[in-house]
């Protein structure tokens, strides 16, 4: 349990905090570009036109 109280150093959570957050957003990013993905896939295959503009306004 000693590299707990390693990582709980003020000087290595100065630098692993952002790194984490940097990563988060990646992630976050990725994952909704994936889902998006997916939708556009289930469109497809359901006959949609995916690139069908639906706004009439």
């Amino acid at each position: 349990m000693d590299w707990v109280a390693k990582i709980f150093q003020p000087q290595v959570l100065a630098l692993l905090i952002p790194v984490i957050a940097i990563i988060a957003v990646f992630g976050n990013k990725a994952l909704k570009a994936h889902h998006q993905h997916q939708e556009r896939m289930e469109k497809i295959r359901n006959g949609i036109d995916p690139d069908a503009n639906t706004d009439k306004e």
